[in-house]
């Protein structure tokens, strides 16, 4: 039995960022005169993401939820930069740098992204939706980007108020598609977030390790190997289009190494 429904994350799985995080932090900070070395930088950058990983692992996080929360977030993240540089987080300045960030033409999509979905739509009878911890502005992301023509629901944690990897906010996206959970196949780069929240929601996963990029997974975690992983969107058509057998989930698989990088 093929899927019925093909779910997708969205950052660092079919967005990526135009500028990083740090290049956009030294525009906005260039832009007032403050010169930066790379190592001050990098230094101020390791601080905060760290922080900002563990506390987006952290159980019973609920920050994805609301798009207020998902705002403080971003400052804090972006204070936590700033005060490692030596510079007080005005609220001005952090305005600044979440509009360069967050701006609809601020992302791109990886190269793997439409050939993967003109494939998949070419099969017929599989829809397509994005599941994603993201604010509402998602939906005129994706819009600026030109996904919708491809996309039958986009669905944002803070628009929904539910977020990865509570298994009902997977449930909404077979929900809202009309179908059984069996039919469904997540695809993502978090395993907690993407792969066992949509297991928890009876759905098939595929986690997606670019190997290059943030590492969004936590680094004292060993690598899972009981999911099927994928290195790159080319894989997916085939995958959808499988009438033989299902992924199966938690039984050992061997996981193909990560490329250096």
């Amino acid at each position: 039995m093929r899927y019925r429904l093909l779910c997708l994350d969205a950052g660092f799985t079919l967005l990526s960022p135009r500028r990083t995080l740090a290049e956009a932090l030294t525009g906005v900070l260039a832009e007032d005169g403050h010169t930066v070395t790379e190592e001050e930088l990098r230094a101020a950058w390791e601080v905060a993401d760290r922080w900002f990983w563990d506390e987006y692992h952290r159980p019973g996080n609920d920050t994805w939820t609301d798009d207020t929360r998902i705002d403080d977030y971003w400052r804090r993240y972006h204070a936590l930069m700033l005060g490692n540089l030596g510079m007080e987080a005005q609220r001005e300045v952090l305005d600044r740098i979440l509009a360069s960030q967050f701006a609809t033409d601020a992302w791109e999509l990886y190269p793997d992204v439409l050939p993967m979905l003109e494939a998949v739509r070419a099969q017929g009878g599989v829809q397509v939706g994005i599941v994603s911890d993201w604010g509402s502005n998602l939906r005129d992301i994706v819009s600026g980007l030109g996904l919708d023509r491809y996309l039958d629901f986009v669905l944002a944690s803070g628009a929904t108020g539910m977020a990865k990897p509570n298994p009902a906010f997977f449930a909404v996206a077979c929900d809202r598609a009309g179908v059984d959970a069996s039919e469904a196949l997540m695809v993502g780069d978090s395993y907690r977030a993407d792969v066992q929240g949509s297991w928890g929601a009876g759905m098939d996963a595929l986690w997606l390790d670019r190997s290059e990029g943030p590492n969004i997974n936590p680094s004292s975690e060993p690598r899972p190997n009981d999911v099927r992983v994928i290195h790159s969107l080319e894989e997916v058509p085939a995958i959808v289009a499988d009438a033989v057998g299902r992924l199966p989930r938690g039984v050992g698989i061997t996981a193909e190494p990560a490329s250096p990088g």
